[in-house]
């Protein structure tokens, strides 16, 4: 063994322990935390709020109202400029973005690659996400730091049930990526509504 100093062990902050008991959907542990003086506004390493983490563990809706009652904070975007809002439309999960929206999440907030929850939506062909948030204000033709659009995201995945929503509510098939290629040009074999005559 190596000489030196021991190394102490640090035990956790209280806002360590609120985080992890999020990640493990224990309300009473939080609800101790929460006495003890940790504060629901703490953020992980990576900058990933209570909000956000409960929504990676795949926690049910009820515990996202249960945080949000407590003075969680829904749209508080970690390191990567992501949001739960952005993590619960990559996931499908509906019911959380619903009420994330209807709370006032930013629809159209750009993470770092500039991508906005609808394009996470699109890439996970997760149709229904993409017609609510259609229905809230997103951009259809919104592009990314690779000039992507969610159109051209979900044609080269082969996501024919979002391509076909997308065009139907006003997707640009004619945009072009920084290369220069279309969403019919970029489009997967099986992405047959990107493929159609008349698409550029």
């Amino acid at each position: 063994m190596g000489g030196g100093e021991p190394r102490i062990p640090h035990p956790f902050t209280r806002e360590e322990r609120l985080l992890e008991a999020v990640r493990r959907g224990d309300r009473a542990a939080i609800a101790r935390a929460l006495e003890l003086g940790a504060s629901l506004a703490a953020k992980d390493d990576l900058g990933r709020s209570p909000v956000l983490l409960a929504v990676l563990a795949d926690a049910d809706l009820d515990f996202v109202r249960w945080l949000h009652a407590r003075g969680a904070v829904l749209d508080a975007p970690d390191v990567g400029g992501r949001t739960a809002l952005s993590f619960a439309a990559e996931r499908g999960r509906l019911d959380v973005v619903r009420y994330l929206v209807d709370n006032g999440a930013e629809v159209n907030r750009r993470d770092m690659q500039q991508r906005t929850p609808l394009f996470h939506a699109a890439l996970g062909d997760h149709a229904e996400v993409v017609a609510f948030l259609l229905d809230h204000g997103a951009d259809p033709n919104a592009r990314d730091q690779f000039g992507d659009t969610p159109l051209i995201v979900a044609c080269a995945k082969g996501n024919n049930a979002t391509a076909t929503l997308l065009l139907a509510r006003g997707a640009d098939p004619s945009l072009r990526d920084q290369e220069g290629r279309t969403a019919r040009e970029r489009s997967d074999p099986r992405a047959t509504p990107c493929r159609r005559p008349g698409l550029p």
